[in-house]
């Protein structure tokens, strides 16, 4: 049994929205550390959008084959 059983939700549900925020600006800042394009591939990478995969791609101009390429449908 958790003592958030007993709380109210809107209150967990704003805290969670916090936590998340804070670990995504560490992710982010963490990611940055490593360079600006590590920081595009981990985020494009993580995204589910194949749009921004390509977009990704074209930026840095990708090929198949290259160490950060991503792998994304060009013909949706």
């Amino acid at each position: 049994m958790s003592f958030l059983e007993n709380e109210n939700q809107m209150v967990i549900d704003a805290c969670y929205s916090e936590i998340g925020e804070m670990l995504v600006e560490d992710w982010v800042q963490s990611n940055l550390d490593e360079g600006q394009m590590y920081a595009d591939f981990r985020f494009a990478e993580m995204c589910d959008d194949n749009y921004l995969k390509g977009r990704f791609n074209q930026f840095y101009e990708l090929k198949a084959g290259d160490q950060y390429y991503i792998e994304w449908n060009e013909e949706l």
